[in-house]
């Protein structure tokens, strides 16, 4: 797949979580509507 090696990068995932870690000021509840993105994540990290 085109790009695939950009949604496997650590450090921008660990930039990623760091930026939001620094926004957030309440927890979050998120709604999964369907589950191939789960399954994405959790195939691919």
């Amino acid at each position: 797949m085109k790009y695939i090696n950009e949604y496997r990068d650590a450090d921008l995932t660990q930039k990623l979580l760091a930026d939001l870690q620094r926004t957030v000021t309440r927890p979050w509840t998120l709604m999964e509507v369907c589950g191939g993105q789960t399954h994405s994540i959790i195939r691919s990290g």
